[in-house]
C-alpha cells in the first residue's frame, strides 16, 4: 500500500470531491493509529506522530498510488484532555463524516489489543451498528502479547463484545505496527471491498 498525504479537512464540505472509495480509521486517542498507518503505508512519517496523544482534530485523507482509494484518518475518541466543547465539535466532525460521505466503504476501529472492552469503543461500535456502518476491528499493539495470548484475547474480546454491542460481532484483525502485523490483510480486504 503506497500512500501520499492529500488533505486535512476540518469540515465534510472541504473533503475532496467523493469520487473514489474510501476507508476511515478511527480509535481512542492513544491507541497507535498513527503509526499504524504509516505501517500500512510503508512510510515512517506519512501521519504525524505525537507524544501528546489526541493530535488529530481533522479528516486526513490519503491516496494510494493508483488512485483508486483514498485512507481517511479521523480524529480520535475519548478525549480526556479536552474541554466539553472541544469534544462535541469533535464528535460532530466524526459523526458527520461517517454518516453523510456517500463513497464510504469501511470503518477500522483500533482497539488496544492489552486493554478488555472499554465503554468508549463500545459505546462506539453500538453507534455504528445503530447506524447501518460496515466495521472491522484492528487490534493495535498486538506485537505487545505472546502470539498464544494473543489468540485467547481476541477469542475473550470477540465474546465479550457479542453481549454488549448487539446484533454484530465485528472481525478482529491483529496488528503491529513494530512487526507489520497484520499488514497484508488489511491491504487483502480494503482490494476485495474495491471489487464490489
Amino acid at each position: 500500500m503506497n500512500l501520499r498525504f492529500v488533505s486535512s479537512s476540518a469540515f465534510l464540505k472541504d473533503c475532496p470531491e467523493p469520487g473514489l472509495p474510501e476507508f476511515a480509521f478511527i480509535g481512542r486517542s492513544n491507541v497507535g493509529k498513527s503509526s499504524l498507518i504509516n505501517m500500512l503505508s510503508g512510510r515512517k512519517a506519512l501521519a504525524k506522530i505525537s507524544s501528546n496523544p489526541g493530535k488529530t482534530r481533522t479528516i486526513n485523507h490519503y491516496i494510494d498510488s493508483d488512485s483508486s482509494f483514498y485512507l481517511v484518518d479521523l480524529p480520535g475518541y475519548g478525549f480526556a484532555r479536552l474541554s466539553k466543547t472541544e469534544i462535541n465539535v469533535l464528535e460532530k466532525i466524526i459523526h458527520t463524516y461517517i454518516l453523510k460521505r456517500q463513497n464510504l466503504k469501511c470503518i477500522f476501529v483500533l482497539i488496544d489489543s492489552r486493554h478488555e472492552p472499554l465503554k468508549q469503543d463500545v459505546t462506539f461500535m453500538n453507534w455504528l451498528v445503530r447506524n447501518n456502518k460496515k466495521f472491522i476491528v484492528l487490534f493495535t499493539k498486538s506485537d505487545k502479547n505472546r502470539k498464544n495470548d494473543l489468540a485467547k484475547l481476541r477469542a475473550e474480546y470477540m465474546l465479550k463484545v457479542k453481549t454488549m454491542v448487539s446484533g454484530f460481532v465485528p472481525d478482529i484483525i491483529p496488528t503491529s505496527s513494530i512487526t507489520r502485523l497484520g499488514k497484508e490483510e488489511v491491504a487483502s480486504i480494503i482490494k476485495e471491498m474495491l471489487l464490489t
